[in-house]
């Protein structure tokens, strides 16, 4: 889950601009044509590659991209209640909310039942990780699987195709893409009263 500068060795990390896409993809394939999207830190390669995937998928629905819409975060719940809370104050706030991580998510969870606001019948939450946590809110949180395992086992794949196998593998960066784990923090948008 990390590479070295140059990139002089095999390197395996998830896939985070398909990621970013299939999340918002599947927002706006319930409808959502104002999605929030809640980000981590700018600087990182996974918040960078997120938002390129969230703003593809809105440009692949013809949904025009609005800055306004978007928040930087830092992976944790309270940046999450805030920015939830920001973009839920806005005249014309989003149906649903796309975050960078599960933590984040949950903070926007708690911003909407504080404003009265019920998820999924009034706001979409999706978050990004598919931690423990994510199937035990309230309600469960739809998701998008940062693949671990996967990447893993690949690694362990090529570490013996090397060891045993003598193979010489040249540098590059192999990405490995997640699921969608869809649970009950999204539905179609609905007018809020």
């Amino acid at each position: 889950n990390c590479y070295t500068e140059p990139r002089q060795h095999f390197a395996i990390v998830p896939g985070e601009v398909a990621g970013g896409f299939a999340a918002t993809a599947y927002l706006t394939s319930l409808g959502h044509k104002r999605i929030g999207f809640i980000n981590g830190e700018p600087w990182m390669d996974a918040a960078i590659d997120r938002l390129k995937g969230y703003k593809q998928a809105l440009a692949t629905a013809d949904i025009a991209y609005d800055e306004s819409l978007v928040r930087n975060g830092d992976w944790l719940p309270l940046r999450g209640y805030e920015a939830g809370l920001e973009l839920l104050s806005m005249n014309n706030p989003p149906t649903a909310i796309f975050c960078g991580n599960d933590l984040m998510a949950i903070g926007v969870m708690e911003a909407a039942a504080e404003m009265g606001l019920s998820v999924p019948e009034q706001l979409s939450v999706m978050g990004y990780d598919d931690q423990e946590l994510a199937r035990y809110t309230h309600p469960p949180l739809s998701t998008l699987v940062l693949p671990n395992y996967e990447m893993g086992q690949k690694a362990a794949e090529m570490l013996i195709d090397m060891a045993v196998h003598g193979k010489l593998l040249r540098p590059m960066t192999m990405k490995v893409d997640g699921p969608l784990v869809i649970r009950n923090s999204t539905a179609g948008p609905s007018s809020r009263s």
